[in-house]
């Protein structure tokens, strides 16, 4: 089926700043602004991720109740058993909290269940096992938030368990020990978004912070982040927030990675000693280690993440290679019967396939393929006698947990995400799952069941630069919630078109009336005799490097081609129409009453009488707030007030904003009085280069004493030190290894002189600042009529 290409709307004024600010080209300006970064601080902060940003895993409420268990155990020398599971993210969870806690010097020993034999989650036999082992405290990994009857038997076996997961909570929650889950209702953490390994790195943190030190085994966070960010690029969950931060710098670390086994296994792929992207460890480098999870077992890639014996851990990568290359082929056996299956009638809206043959560790994959080839949610089905496991995977608006849930009376266990999930059920009961799935799925519109391909950027072919290439790869690591960006180029000239390829499958094309770029479409051979008919395309891409003989070209990475593609525009309103440009066209907005009380004393304030209810947008503190100030009137409308003077322009459209969806449109600017320069700097996070010499020369001094070295904690790190760090981290001269309050910095050494203007955080907040004292100035003397 043709796909639409949807085009996104422009942001006008809002890409305009972040250009203007950021000094970045307008195609990534506009991609940034499209993409929720409306603000140049909150684009500077995607586009240079930081440790820094890390919140402390004692945001986690249950986290300081765990540590002080574990602490026990450890003056106790209790056994800990780590609990796991069998896919990537349960395999790096279990390796990463078992080395930590062995460095640490606890009795830990690490077990994953048998996805044939056991399947996914905590199992009663594993836990009576562990009780006679001796074991006194059980940690799960990527498990454990729905094992309410497996943690009640633990209780009464003696055994604690934390609960570290990422899955969603159900209604009652088990009731162990500590639950250390950021979806949990009131866990106190404000990502919610973290991988299995993800959370199981949290605790690692903590117990680093609480119990580690400098001559205790693994002595940075920073050298854990490898395995965090393999397990979080194989989990699929959005790359943004905490985990852009930990995959980004989980990626460079697997470069030079500590872990034997992962560096086997990075040769064994061909990425050894290469630069790495999440692309390569998503598709090449996890399946591996799923694949020993999905055909039998996963203990041998916990072996070979474990091993610390070279030779052992090549023998181990050798072993999942080989694994791996089973999988595929029962993968593409599947894959085919499937496919034969489906297309002996009309596809339904919702794809459910079962059969008695099929390996239950693989057909989670085959789902995926078949939603990418039918744009259909899928449903794979796994019978084994009387009892049937199934995996299932979602397309964009279709929420498979959710719609899983409409059948919950069918099924007797099921589990997972929006879009992806897993279940199980009585074999009998397959052909009524079919149909009400699909009874469910009536109710959606036919336009959810079209495939969308987003377009970020229409751009002439001329555009198409190494320059734009490398300000685009500051977006990445790229992966699901934070897509590669993808461009368009309309009736571009063809000079050549040819099949590529062991079995020419793939299309090369030359572009331009020169034939001067270049573009590559993977498993498009079937369509080389349309698009060798046609002297112009419409060409959707992303854009990578073509390297040959140590030359490097841009490469067009082709996502759908046509001679004439199906454009739409995008239906949603990016720009939005409660934006405001400027202060003029703001002030003389028809639609609000403005009162001007600027140079009147509170006193003087005009409210008797006043019986309206009334909000205030308080900017006289460091953050803008909106409170009430009494509760009279109705809940919508009312009189609303600007007090004190914004320190930027950014707070008075956002007051605007929340007052004008109040219902609020009079609106008076009251207590106005020029704010203290240091304010305004606060506000825009701008320091002056004195400030930046004080404290460089402050780490200098703690870097002679020792390097790496600890910084903050008592006193805390305060808001300025915290700025001159990054601004210090982005000019490469220091390193954060670890810590969130207290944090250990490396001191690199440098010879070249400091250049603050190279850093975009310093030139964005110096800029920020004279822009603010500009609009201050203008709002000011601005007359309201």
């Amino acid at each position: 089926m043709k796909r639409i290409w949807s085009m996104q709307q422009s942001f006008g004024t809002t890409s305009e700043t972040l250009h203007d600010f950021l000094g970045i080209s307008p195609v990534v300006a506009e991609i940034l602004a499209q993409r929720g970064f409306r603000q140049p601080e909150e684009a500077i902060e995607f586009l240079r991720p930081t440790l820094l940003n890390l919140f402390s895993p004692f945001c986690l409420h249950d986290m300081s109740k765990a540590i002080e268990r574990l602490s026990l155990a450890l003056e106790r020398k209790e056994k800990v058993l780590v609990y796991g599971d069998y896919d990537v993210d349960g395999v790096t969870s279990t390796t990463l909290l078992y080395k930590v806690l062995r460095d640490l010097g606890f009795q830990a020993v690490a077990y994953i269940p048998n996805r044939q034999d056991e399947g996914y989650g905590l199992h009663a036999g594993a836990i009576e096992r562990a009780a006679k082992a001796g074991v006194c405290v059980l940690i799960t990994v990527d498990c454990g938030v729905t094992a309410v009857s497996e943690v009640d038997l633990a209780r009464t076996l003696g055994i604690d368990v934390i609960v570290t997961d990422h899955h969603e909570p159900p209604e009652v929650l088990p009731e162990a020990f500590a639950i250390l889950n950021p979806k949990v209702e009131n866990s106190g953490y404000p990502f919610c978004d973290l991988a299995g390994v993800g959370v199981a790195f949290k605790l690692a943190q903590a117990l680093l912070q609480s119990l580690g030190t400098g001559d205790v085994g693994i002595h940075t966070e920073l050298e854990l982040l490898d395995l965090v960010a393999l397990g979080t690029i194989a989990d699929l969950v959005p790359l943004v927030g905490e985990n852009r931060i930990l995959v980004h710098y989980g990626l460079l670390q697997m470069e030079k990675t500590l872990h034997t086994g992962l560096e086997a296994l990075l040769e064994e792929c061909g990425l050894k000693n290469k630069p790495l992207k999440a692309g390569q460890i998503g598709f090449m480098v996890a399946p591996r280690i799923n694949a020993a999870g999905r055909m039998d077992s996963a203990r041998a890639g916990l072996e070979l993440l474990l091993t610390m014996d070279p030779e052992r851990a090549r023998e181990l990568a050798r072993l999942l290679t080989r694994e791996n290359q089973v999988r595929q082929e029962t993968e593409k056996e599947i894959l085919a019967e499937a496919i034969s299956l489906l297309e002996r009638e009309p596809i339904p809206r919702v794809i459910v396939l079962s059969a008695n043959h099929w390996h239950h560790g693989v057909i989670g994959i085959v789902a995926s393929r078949l939603v990418e080839r039918y744009y259909r949610p899928v449903f794979l089905i796994a019978e084994e006698g009387e009892v049937a496991k199934g995996s299932a995977r979602g397309i964009a608006g279709y929420p498979v947990l959710e719609q899983l849930s409409t059948q919950a009376h069918l099924l007797t266990k099921f589990g997972g995400h929006r879009q992806a999930a897993g279940f199980s059920l009585p074999t009998e009961h397959i052909q009524q799952l079919r149909e009400g799935l699909n009874q469910e799925a009536s109710v959606f519109k036919e336009t959810l069941f079209q495939e969308c391909l987003k377009i970020d950027r229409q751009i002439p072919l001329e555009a198409v630069s190494g320059g734009l290439l490398r300000e685009l790869e500051q977006m990445a690591p790229f992966g699901f919630g934070n897509p590669g960006p993808i461009l368009a180029c309309q009736g571009i000239p063809v000079h050549s078109v040819s099949a590529v390829g062991k079995d020419r499958s793939h299309i090369k094309f030359r572009f331009g009336a020169q034939g001067e770029q270049e573009g590559i479409a993977f498993r498009l051979g079937e369509r080389l005799n349309e698009l060798n008919s046609a002297t112009k395309l419409d060409v959707a891409f992303s854009l990578d490097w073509n390297t040959f003989r140590g030359h490097e070209d841009v490469q067009l990475m082709i996502k759908d081609v046509h001679a004439e593609a199906d454009w739409r525009e995008s239906s949603i309103s990016l720009e939005g129409e409660d934006s405001y440009s400027e202060i003029a066209v703001t002030l003389e907005e028809p639609q609000i009453e403005w009162l001007d009380w600027r140079k009147l004393k509170r006193a003087e304030w005009p409210l008797h009488g006043v019986e309206d209810q009334i909000w205030v947008w308080d900017t006289t503190g460091y953050e803008p707030s909106l409170t009430r100030w009494n509760s009279v009137g109705e809940e919508k409308g009312g009189l609303g007030l600007i007090l004190g003077l914004p320190l930027t322009e950014e707070d008075f459209r956002e007051g605007l904003d929340k007052l004008r969806q109040l219902g609020i449109y009079r609106i008076a600017l009251a207590g106005f009085q020029s704010p203290l320069e240091e304010r305004v700097r606060q506000r825009c996070k701008s320091l002056v280069r004195e400030e930046l010499v004080r404290i460089f020369r402050v780490l200098s001094s703690k870097s002679k004493e020792g390097n790496p070295f600890r910084f903050g904690g008592d006193p805390e790190i305060s808001h300025k030190e915290r700025i001159a760090l990054k601004i210090f981290e982005e000019l490469g001269l220091i390193r954060c290894l670890g810590g969130t309050d207290e944090i250990v910095l490396e001191w690199v050494p440098t010879q070249r002189k400091l250049n603050l203007e190279s850093s975009l955080r310093f030139r964005s907040g110096k800029e920020r600042f004279e822009r603010a004292l500009k609009f201050q100035h203008e709002l000011l003397a601005f007359a309201v009529e």
